[in-house]
């Protein structure tokens, strides 16, 4: 199993980035698009000869069901941009968000996020897009969400069955989807159910946190970093563990003192469950340094 995440320092060049990883623990690595050729040739040799694994690469928050169909098309148009720069990279997954229905905008509740016809048409962008890209090295995936499709997984499956593209796979975050008190309080349970519906489709998951607020009028259940709230991480480690094709673990949103906290908690847990992460050999312990935010969700 490999781990990957954020690093905050700045202005590395290629070889002090891949250390950065090394020392950090990471055998995985959120992959970034260079300009220049011949540098990007550099980036992408010098992490495979330290075998990190390029592993994610974003096209997120980008939205597919806009309802101005010039701004639909210009999105469209940058995911397959994206995508083709991952495939380039070799990286191991382009991470994308499904649609909201509204325009100039992406992420609103709205109730025909997940309705009948944004389910079809968003069946159609995906097969379009991996139709005219033709990834060979990357997969096309989704960011798991509540409020728009996939927003369980079950859902994620009839996508996956829909597309019928053997270029499209899972990226779970199960914290996205965990929206009731019911998923907090079993979540254990929640991610037995996920592996056990889309198992061998998961390519990449994410790694965070949860918290239901304990007096509120409604639910409230917020995002916390890795560590800090109540996920199961002995189940979500083991459930990785019985993949045969064992996905990559991104550490995301988060900051520089959080991440500190939150390596030490995750390699505690994987000693806990005999888990050696690919990579970690090199391993020093993190000393944070500022409060830098790292959002992979951003440019």
């Amino acid at each position: 199993m490999r781990l990957g995440g954020p690093i905050f320092k700045k202005d590395l060049s290629i070889k002090e980035l891949v250390k950065w990883h090394q020392q950090l623990g990471f055998g995985a690595a959120y992959t970034n698009w260079i300009e220049d050729r011949v540098e990007c040739e550099e980036y992408i040799a010098a992490f495979k000869e330290a075998d990190i694994v390029l592993a994610e690469y974003g096209a997120y928050c980008i939205n597919i069901l806009d309802t101005d169909p010039k701004v639909r098309k210009k999105n469209i148009d940058e995911i397959c941009d994206r995508l083709k720069k991952a495939d380039i990279m070799g990286a191991g997954c382009c991470v994308i968000h499904g649609g909201s229905v509204e325009t100039g905008k992406w992420g609103t509740a709205n109730a025909q996020n997940i309705s009948q016809k944004s389910f079809d048409e968003t069946i159609k962008i995906i097969q379009g897009i991996i139709d005219k890209v033709k990834p060979q090295n990357t997969k096309l995936v989704m960011e798991t969400e509540s409020y728009l499709f996939p927003d369980s997984p079950e859902n994620y499956l009839d996508i996956i069955t829909a597309v019928n593209r053997k270029e499209l796979a899972v990226h779970l975050d199960p914290v996205n989807i965990t929206c009731t008190p019911r998923r907090v309080y079993n979540n254990d349970e929640f991610l037995k159910s996920c592996f056990d519906i889309l198992g061998s489709h998961i390519v990449s998951c994410h790694a965070k946190d949860f918290n239901m607020a304990p007096v509120y009028p409604t639910v409230k259940i917020d995002e916390t970093f890795i560590g800090d709230g109540v996920l199961n991480y002995q189940v979500y480690l083991s459930e990785i563990l019985k993949l045969e094709k064992q996905p990559t673990l991104m550490i995301e949103h988060l900051n520089d003192s959080q991440l500190e906290q939150g390596l030490k908690f995750i390699f505690a847990e994987a000693d806990k469950a005999g888990i050696v992460f690919e990579g970690s050999e090199n391993r020093i312990e993190y000393k944070a340094e500022g409060d830098a935010y790292f959002a992979p969700h951003e440019e």
